[in-house]
């Protein structure tokens, strides 16, 4: 049976009015198409809704039945189509992302605090992981979005969309030799300790792969699973740190300086890594352009 809303709306119209043609004036059709619209609608129950004369226009028995439930099923849908275009325009909702910690610690509580502010019923769930972590929740769709690294390959039915290019730095104590030098090469390294991200890191595999093609030999490698384990290593003095623009260590730390890394410059892509089959819902799109804001204005 193929009764459309369409098919309701003129039936409902035209037991209000008892008229055909101010019928076709309240629902905005032409009086032929409301006509037509009617025929199929009692082609498809089997059944007359309107006996008509060349007078006037009356509702049978059991068309009278029909219309009170056909009110009822507009009623539900129209609330419905009310209440999502509510949710839409008012960006309300839950929106759960899994973040790299790199950026959850410097570029993800703005970006909450922004989004609570502008969208005040939007409710963010965070939880930070390593880059692996990211693409595995992700994927179960565990999670609505995650905030990582530009992966390898995004994987089946996986979408990446890039937001930011994030450039590598030297960091070390300031008595480092190296911390005399502007700037320093990636030849540099050779001969040092470095306290790096374990290798589920996205930002470890971009850091090892560029040290191998400049065929750098480090004295030592450490490598740790947190962000804030590293840069306390490099204030205690134990080795140097490679890091992106946005994991540095505050600009007027006490013991802490950074220097560009070139020969080459080298950047890693942080972007929205989520779902091809999944729209985002409204929360989810709400915390994306409160996300997209802060990175556009971190340095």
């Amino acid at each position: 049976m193929n009764v459309t809303i369409r098919h309701l709306r003129a039936a409902v119209a035209v037991g209000a009015h008892a008229s055909f043609r101010r019928a076709a004036e309240a629902v905005h059709v032409s009086q032929p198409a409301l006509s037509l619209a009617i025929s199929e609608l009692e082609r498809e129950l089997g059944v007359t809704l309107f006996d008509r004369t060349s007078r006037q226009v009356s509702t049978t028995e059991l068309g009278a039945s029909f219309l009170q439930g056909a009110v009822r099923v507009l009623g539900d849908f129209d609330r419905l189509v009310q209440e999502v275009g509510d949710v839409a325009k008012s960006r309300r909702g839950r929106v759960m992302v899994t973040c790299v910690s790199s950026v959850a610690g410097r570029v993800m509580p703005l970006a909450i605090r922004r989004c609570a502010q502008r969208y005040p019923e939007v409710e963010v769930s965070m939880q930070d992981d390593v880059a692996a972590g990211i693409l595995a929740s992700v994927q179960a769709g565990a999670v609505d979005l995650g905030v990582t690294v530009e992966p390898a390959a995004p994987g089946h039915g996986m979408v990446f969309e890039p937001l930011k290019q994030d450039r590598f730095h030297f960091v070390c104590d300031r008595r480092h030799p190296l911390a005399a030098k502007q700037r320093v090469a990636w030849a540099d390294l050779n001969g040092q300790h470095l306290i790096a991200l374990s290798t589920s890191s996205g930002m470890a595999r971009i850091v090892q792969d560029e040290l191998t093609r400049n065929h750098v030999v480090l004295a030592r490698s450490t490598a740790v699973s947190h962000l804030a384990t590293v840069h306390g290593m490099l204030e205690a003095g134990f080795g140097i740190g490679v890091l992106p623009t946005i994991a540095l260590p505050v600009a007027d730390h006490p013991t802490l300086t950074s220097r560009p890394l070139v020969r080459p410059a080298l950047s890693r892509t942080i972007g929205i890594y989520r779902r091809k089959d999944r729209a985002l819902a409204p929360a989810a799109a709400a915390f994306v352009e409160m996300l997209r804001e802060v990175l556009k204005e971190t340095a």
